[in-house]
């Protein structure tokens, strides 16, 4: 694969975003900004939730499903706008209506430096994470398109037969199956399309809208909200590089979105499209749903990062009201926790999956979130005096807005601190166990409220120096001037901004995705063995092998079934017994029997490097005479299972 059709990739997904999603949002009446933030949103919903209900109707996973379900609402929504009575709205400034030359600039500032970013850690458009959950997400991938089913009820039948998964999110999976069903790509092509079109164009949508509604239009807070954005390395680059978190990637990716519709929801936005007020429910609901189906710890976090803004409208409308209103808002304000800490118990992982430890000290904590040094342990320096800057604003200009921003942030930095300090594990668990207590998962999160307060502070340091300067100069505008400062503010932003912790996190991340000699998952000895086996291995049979030495892989990517698709797959007796038989090399009646059941008529066997240190691997096979040696590459090689009598 080349380069090429990487870019072939990308734009598939784009296409598909904005002419699936974009369609709806525009068919709502959103339009410039709001409509571009949401079409990635809108298609998230409309791609999940077309998974779901496809098997119930008979249908196969396809564009197809995704765009009749796109079609029927876009054509109801026109329908009920041309039928319903259109309340008169204000209309907008018409300034914020247009695609402004500063606007593109700070779109297209994080776009072209993400985008670096993620093809020098790629290092090649078919490289792949070399990480132990990526063994599921590349053949979660090759599930959905075997299965012709991407419903988030289905994709944990791959892992647990039994149905005892029975909700995984699958939104990720489906879009890339999606990539490569239209793009004809690989599986590691398509899932590298997927990381750049989420991190490198539908993170800074979300963000420089979310900034743009609780931070005004100036250009200044435009430039900054771009350029952080691709500058706090904790999101989007962290969940491509630790895990691999693509899911989670995904769901964050949408959550600033989903917060500048629920501001808006609330009577807080500075931008206000001329959207009817009824029509923001059907599009916080078109926000959350895809979100959700992305990762459930997308939609957690929104509720956590829009506390501030209930509060803050909740505070408002209650001193506005009679004693009547008050006792409602009180009620709705005791409705809204209660239902908050119902929906965090239920969403919660189940208590075995969050024990994941505290990794520093509280004071070291602090230092970290202020400096922006989450994980790579390199200070964001640039990033850090603006957040300050924000903070020190907020509390001068003290508008419903700026607490807003502040109370995120605050929120935000606060379970950052608890998920890698807090020493009391309950108390600890109560904040962050929906997120696994897992620092990386809140740090990403963090980066969300770190954004729209750093732009705030940029923008409003930004016009108070210009009037400084205005004022030096007597009074008298200077367009060009105003001009030539803006330009170069931005290039120095961007300079400061890109020094320091994203250099790190490239230098961090870029091991993962080559593979060497010594590579945790797969090698470069069982790279060229797997890029054979279809030569060796028929179409139907099974392939067994140790998946935490990479053997599970050949079911991504080289399209053949294998025994076990995963390190954390449902054993039965049977499988077991096979299993350990094949460690041993010797089979007996019921090994035979199982791998007869199964259709295992091949075992790979690459050896006892294992993705997360050494592992037994299967030392009996090369002095078995139940198996024959069919191919091998270096250390690699592949067996046919002869002594059970099975067909070749």
């Amino acid at each position: 694969m080349t380069w090429l059709d990487l870019v072939g990739a990308v734009g598939a997904l784009l296409a598909l975003t904005f002419v699936v999603g974009g369609g709806v949002a525009w068919a709502v009446g959103l339009r410039g900004l709001w409509l571009a933030a949401a079409a990635p949103a809108f298609f998230a919903t409309i791609a999940a939730g077309a998974a779901v209900v496809a098997p119930w109707v008979g249908l196969p996973w396809s564009i197809l499903p995704v765009v009749l379900v796109g079609a029927v609402i876009a054509g109801g929504s026109i329908l009920a706008r041309r039928l319903l009575p259109r309340r008169p709205h204000p209309a907008p400034p018409r300034a914020r209506s247009r695609w402004q030359p500063w606007l593109i600039l700070a779109i297209a500032l994080p776009v072209v430096i993400l985008t670096w970013r993620a093809v020098t850690i790629m290092g090649s458009p078919d490289a792949f994470s070399q990480t132990f959950d990526n063994i599921f997400h590349l053949n979660g991938v090759r599930f959905v398109l075997d299965e012709a089913n991407a419903s988030s009820l289905h994709l944990g039948y791959m892992t647990s037969p039994s149905g005892s998964l029975a909700f995984y999110p699958a939104a990720w999976h489906g879009v890339v199956a999606l990539i490569v069903q239209v793009s004809g790509v690989t599986i590691p092509v398509a899932t590298n399309a997927m990381i750049l079109g989420v991190s490198a164009i539908f993170w800074p949508l979300g963000s420089i809208l979310l900034a743009r509604t609780l931070g005004g239009s100036s250009p200044a807070l435009l430039i900054a909200a771009g350029a952080l954005s691709a500058s706090i390395p904790a999101f989007p680059v962290l969940l491509y590089d630790y895990g691999v978190l693509y899911p989670l990637l995904f769901g964050v990716s949408l959550l600033p979105f989903a917060l500048a519709v629920a501001v808006h929801v609330l009577g807080i936005a500075r931008d206000v499209p001329p959207v009817g007020w009824g029509w923001w429910i059907l599009i916080l609901a078109g926000a959350v749903v895809g979100m959700t189906l992305a990762h459930p710890g997308a939609f957690v976090a929104l509720l956590a990062l829009s506390f501030p803004a209930v509060c803050v409208a909740g505070v408002s409308v209650f001193r506005r009201s009679g004693v009547g209103g008050r006792i409602g808002v009180l009620v709705g304000f005791l409705a809204y926790l209660g239902a908050g800490v119902l929906l965090v118990k239920v969403l919660r992982p189940p208590l075995d999956a969050r024990g994941w430890p505290i990794t520093q000290s509280m004071g070291d904590a602090v230092i970290s979130a202020l400096t922006g040094s989450m994980w790579y342990q390199v200070p964001a320096f640039g990033a850090a005096v603006l957040i300050v800057a924000g903070i020190v604003w907020t509390l001068i200009d003290r508008s419903r807005a700026a607490w807003v921003l502040l109370g995120m942030y605050v929120i935000g930095a606060w379970l950052y601190v608890v998920v890698v300090s807090l020493p009391f594990g309950n108390l600890r668990d109560a904040f962050t166990g929906s997120w696994y207590n897992n620092a990386p998962r809140l740090a990403a999160i963090f980066v969300v409220a770190m954004v729209p307060i750093g732009a705030y502070g940029a923008a409003r340091t930004f016009a108070w120096v210009a009037g400084l300067v205005r004022r030096r100069s007597g009074g008298v505008a200077r367009p060009a001037l105003r001009a030539t400062l803006g330009v170069l503010g931005a290039v120095a932003l961007v300079a400061v901004l890109q020094v320091g912790a994203m250099p790190r996190a490239v230098e961090w991340a870029s091991p993962l995705y080559r593979i060497t000699d010594t590579a945790p998952l797969v090698s470069t000895d069982e790279y060229a063995l797997l890029g054979r086996l279809d030569d060796d291995v028929p179409a139907d049979a099974v392939v067994a092998g140790d998946p935490f030495a990479g053997a599970a892989m050949a079911y991504a990517l080289a399209d053949r079934r294998v025994l076990l698709p995963h390190a954390l797959v449902e054993m039965d007796d049977a499988r077991a017994r096979l299993v350990d038989a094949l460690r041993t090399g010797r089979l007996d009646a019921e090994a035979c029997a199982a791998a007869e059941d199964e259709e295992v008529r091949y075992v790979l066997d690459f050896g006892t490097a294992g993705v997360h240190g050494p592992i037994e691997g299967y030392p009996g096979l090369a002095e078995s005479t139940q198996v024959t040696l069919i191919d091998s590459e270096g250390d690699a090689r592949l067996y046919a299972l002869t002594g059970c009598s099975l067909p070749e």
